[in-house]
C-alpha cells in the first residue's frame, strides 16, 4: 500500500491531499493545468520535498515531517515516465532498457512484454512516438520498481496510438501488481484505466471516484484517508 498526504505550497497553490493506492491498482491525478498533479508526482519520486505530510510505501517511510525523514530519489524504488521519453539518444533500444538493467534475460523480456523486441537495434530517433513511449516504459520498468509514476505518458501522441498505449497499460496494470500513479489531462483516459480517480482544482480535491468492476461509484472525499 502506498499512502500519500501531501502540503505544499506552490506559488499561489496550495496543494492539500491524501490518498492510498494499493498493489496492482492505478490511481488517476486529473485537473487542469497548474493544479498541482505533476507536483504530486514529483514528491512521490523524491525530486520535490513536500512542505508537510507523510509519504510510505508497505509502512516504510519515503518522507515524514514529523520524524524528520526524507527519503533520496536514488533509495526510492520507482519507475518514472515522463510526458516526454527520457531515452538516451545514442544508445539503441535495448543499450537504453538495459542502462537500467545489466539482466540481459529481463530486457529480452521487457522488449517482448511490450512488443518491441524487433526494434531493439533501432535507435530513439528511427522508432515511431508510441514505440518511443513504449521503450521509456520498459526502460522504468527495467529496475523493477515497487511503484510507477506516469506523468502524461500518451498526451504528446496521436488518439489512435494513445488509444493503443491505453490499452497495453491496462493489460500490463494486472501484471505487475504494483500500485500506478498516472496523471492526466485527459478524462476519457482516467475512466479508461483508473481503480481510483481524483480530480483536483488549485490543489484540493474536488471529486474523488473508485471504479466497480462495471462502472466507477461515487467515494465522498470525506472518506479520503487521512
Amino acid at each position: 500500500m502506498l499512502d500519500v498526504h501531501i502540503v505544499k505550497q506552490r506559488g499561489h497553490v496550495r496543494i492539500d491531499i491524501s490518498f492510498s493506492c494499493e498493489e496492482g491498482r492505478l490511481l488517476a491525478l486529473t485537473g487542469p493545468s497548474g493544479c498541482g498533479k505533476t507536483t504530486i508526482i514529483r514528491t512521490l519520486a523524491g525530486l520535490e520535498r513536500p512542505d508537510s505530510g507523510y509519504i510510505s510505501f508497505k509502512q516504510r517511510d519515503w518522507y515524514n515531517s514529523t520524524k524528520q525523514i526524507f527519503l533520496p530519489a536514488r533509495r526510492r524504488k520507482v519507475g518514472y515516465v515522463f510526458q516526454e521519453h527520457t531515452l538516451f539518444p545514442h544508445l539503441t533500444v535495448r543499450n537504453n532498457i538495459g542502462f537500467a538493467c545489466r539482466d540481459e534475460q529481463r530486457v529480452t523480456e521487457l522488449l517482448e512484454l511490450l512488443r518491441i523486441r524487433h526494434l531493439e537495434d533501432s535507435s530513439p530517433r528511427q522508432i515511431s512516438g508510441g514505440e518511443r513511449q513504449r521503450a521509456a516504459l520498459a526502460q522504468a520498468l527495467a529496475s523493477d520498481p515497487e511503484v510507477l509514476l506516469l506523468d502524461e505518458p500518451f498526451s504528446a501522441l496521436d488518439s489512435l496510438t494513445r488509444n493503443r498505449l491505453r490499452g497495453e497499460l491496462s493489460n500490463l496494470k494486472n501484471r505487475l501488481e504494483i500500485p500506478i500513479i498516472l496523471v492526466t489531462h485527459d478524462l476519457e483516459e482516467a475512466r479508461q484505466l483508473a481503480d481510483h480517480h481524483i480530480c483536483l482544482e488549485q490543489g484540493s480535491v474536488i471529486s474523488c471516484t473508485q471504479k466497480s468492476r462495471k462502472s466507477f461509484i461515487p467515494v465522498p472525499i470525506t472518506a479520503l484517508p487521512a
